[in-house]
Order: C-alpha cells, then structure tokens, then sequence
C-alpha cells in the first residue's frame, strides 16, 4: 500500500484542511490526484478480487459436492473428502473477506474523493462532514470485520491441519508416513495457532480502537 495513502495521511489531511481541497488546483495539496488515481486502482482491484472468488465458490462447490457423493458411496479416502470440503469452505470465507475488503476499499476512496474535492461535491461542509464521518465509520468497521473474518479462516485452517496430521500420524504407525511427514504437519498445526492468535489479537486491538463492544465466544477448547 502506497505511503499516500496510509491511514495516517487520511487523518491527517482530515484535521489539516477542514475544507475540501480542490483536487485540480495542487495548491493546498498537491498529491491529491495522484492519491485519487491510486484509491481507484485498489478499489478496482478489490472488487475484482470479489467477482474471482464469486468464481471460485462456485467451482469449489460443485467439486465438493462431487467429492461428497462418493465419499457417502464410500468410493474415497476420508482425507480426499476433508480436503474438498476444506477447499469449499476456505472458498466461502474468501468470498466473505473479499466482500469486506471491497467495502473497506470503497469507504476509504470515499474520504479521499471528499477530503479532496473530487466530484460529485456535497452540497454543503454540514453535509461534507456527515458523508465523512459516516465513510470513515465504515471504513472502521469494515477493516475490524476484516480482521475478525481472519480469525474464522484461521480456525478452519487449523482444524484441517490438526485432521491431516492424525492421519499422517495412523499412516506413521503403519511405516506409510516418514518422520519428516510428521514434523511436517506438526509445523502445519502450529503455524495455524500462531496465526489464529494473531487474528485474535488484531481483532480485539481493531475493536477497542473503533470503541465497537463484541459477544465474547466460548472457549474452544485448544
């Protein structure tokens, strides 16, 4: 992400200049069109990132439902089954992330185009004031939705792992599995904690910042 366009410039031109900068006239702030261009390429860039995994829920639905038919017809191994349904509902919560991150995106060019002027102006700075505090409130709440999003990722992630590595762990015992295979998958596992953690860990840091208060979930037993 371009240093530009960092929240801290965001915030920044917001207390700086109370009014609309004229984005053609650079006096005030010069880099205004260069900011506005860039917002509207990662814009783009998210909603195409949206319409892509529209695409892959659909393939990966069709391949899981596939799968299932012939893992209830007991045609394949349990972990052929786990790994397509673990593929269809990464593919979900993908589509849901790409989802957040479009309207986090959107939000943001919103308060560029009215810190900046850009057309179609607001009538009035009363009206210029609540398009930009409600834009920057989606903004928050879009990225912290983001980030709490992460956290279900990370949980589907890891109960994929924790599944292959007790099957790499029955493959072990019967010499199938080499040792190598076992560290492996053990890495796996520990990786998706760490991570899980870490979304945690944002997600709660991302709520206390924007003052949003959550339902605390059950313990999961880790």
């Amino acid at each position: 992400m371009m240093e530009l366009r960092s929240p801290v410039l965001l915030a920044t031109m917001i207390l700086v200049f109370g009014a609309p900068i004229a984005a053609a006239s650079g006096s005030l702030f010069p880099n205004c069109n260069v900011v506005l261009q860039e917002e509207r390429r990662e814009r783009e860039d998210a909603e195409l990132e949206l319409d892509v995994a529209r695409s892959d829920v659909a393939a990966y639905g069709q391949i899981y439902g596939l799968i299932e038919g012939l893992w209830k017809a007991d045609a394949i191994e349990r972990m052929t089954y786990l790994r397509a349904k673990y593929d269809n509902d990464s593919a979900k919560l993908a589509l849901e992330q790409a989802e957040l991150v479009a309207a986090r995106e959107r939000a943001e060019e919103l308060q560029y185009r009215l810190i900046c002027g850009a057309p179609p102006a607001p009538a009035s700075a009363a009206e210029r004031d609540r398009a930009l505090a409600k834009a920057k409130q989606d903004y928050g709440n879009a990225d912290c939705d983001q980030h709490a999003k992460a956290i279900e990722v990370a949980k589907v992630d890891l109960e994929f792992r924790r599944q292959f590595l007790a099957s790499v762990l029955d493959l072990r015992k019967g010499d199938v599995a080499t040792r190598q295979d076992v560290i492996m998958a053990e890495l796996d596992v520990e990786r998706e904690e760490k991570r899980l953690a870490d979304a945690e860990r944002r997600t709660a840091a991302c709520n206390r910042e924007l003052g949003r208060t959550v339902a605390a979930e059950a313990p999961t037993g880790d």
